[in-house]
């Protein structure tokens, strides 16, 4: 069962967020709201999937997103935004998601990726 670390500051979305992880079959989640918080977070604990915003009010999910898939690291990453345009420099494999997003549609794409880590994973074993 996959971690998912969720990088938000608004702390209503970011609770929207983590109970859409959590229905879709994440054990756990952890919601941070800065880029220096979610680069050490993901430091104490890799995370399976990361959920990040694009604008945050203390740096930038892409750069946060950067850091902490920087290496030999297979993490999915799906960015739910309202800032689409700022997206350059993102990884190419990342699925976008734009706010506003129904509760049930962000449920369904954060499963589709747990489903295919774990496609992924049980194929390289």
């Amino acid at each position: 069962m996959p971690h998912v670390l969720i990088i938000e500051d608004s702390y209503l979305f970011g609770q929207f967020v983590s109970d859409a992880a959590v229905l879709a079959g994440a054990a756990s989640v952890e919601v941070v709201d800065t880029q220096a918080a979610a680069e050490a977070a993901a430091s104490r604990r890799t995370p399976n999937i990361i959920i990040a915003d694009v604008k945050l009010r203390h740096g930038s999910g892409v750069k946060a997103v950067e850091h902490i898939v920087a290496g030999e690291r297979d993490i999915p990453v799906l960015y739910v935004t309202g800032y689409p345009e700022h997206l350059s420099g993102c990884p190419t494999d990342a699925t976008i998601v734009e706010k506003p997003v129904s509760h049930d549609a962000l449920r369904l794409t954060i499963g589709q990726l747990i489903a295919d880590r774990r496609t992924r994973s049980s194929s390289l074993h």
